[in-house]
């Protein structure tokens, strides 16, 4: 039943998330998809590798079951765009087991000072800093939240071609509130 419902999640992101068009308009898959693993795998480096749509289940603390749908794509002029949406659930026998909520951000990064940095202000008013160090995206948002300093960091790490996982921690006054790990494959 658990794995029913997962897959329900699952179902509810991909769908949330729409036609999956990054923010560039191109819907033509890039021509690398198309070669063999090991040739794509070697091929595609640095933001590339991450650039296109990923859904994902996740296992987060406490009850709370999610699916995700996340998006990254580069602009000709150096930008990140990185939208997630996800679909949250509790856990099985739950009382409310009809509730889902629903979770969506957008952020347009303008390219930093140095390689592979950007910045962006989010319309919640939150900053945002992602960097990509080899195989590993980590973005990170810092906001003020009933006089305290949150800092939310979604770490993204390539595990094979296709393949991606990631680790979210939420920090607010300098303590770990919740962490979720998920793991994220590459829609064709």
């Amino acid at each position: 039943m658990m794995r029913l419902r997962h897959a329900i999640l699952g179902v509810a992101a991909i769908t949330a998330l729409g036609a999956c068009v990054p923010a560039s308009g191109e819907t033509k898959p890039p021509v690398a998809a198309a070669a063999p693993a090991a040739a794509q795998a070697a091929a595609v480096t640095g933001i590339e590798a991450f650039r296109g749509s990923w859904v994902g289940a996740s296992q987060g603390e406490g009850d709370t079951r999610r699916a995700a749908a996340l998006v990254i794509d580069a602009s000709a002029d150096g930008g990140l765009f990185l939208r997630w949406r996800s679909a949250e659930g509790p856990r099985d026998g739950a009382d409310n087991d009809d509730q889902l909520k629903m979770r969506e951000n957008t952020a347009v990064f303008a390219p930093g000072k140095s390689p592979n940095v950007w910045t962006a202000k989010l319309d919640s008013g939150a900053q945002a800093k992602a960097r990509l160090e080899g195989s590993v995206l980590t973005t990170e948002l810092t906001a003020k939240s009933g006089g305290k300093t949150e800092l939310q960091t979604y770490r993204r790490t390539l595990t094979a071609p296709g393949k991606l996982s990631l680790h979210y921690t939420r920090t607010v006054g300098g303590k770990v509130e919740n962490t979720i790990d998920a793991d994220f494959v590459k829609l064709p």
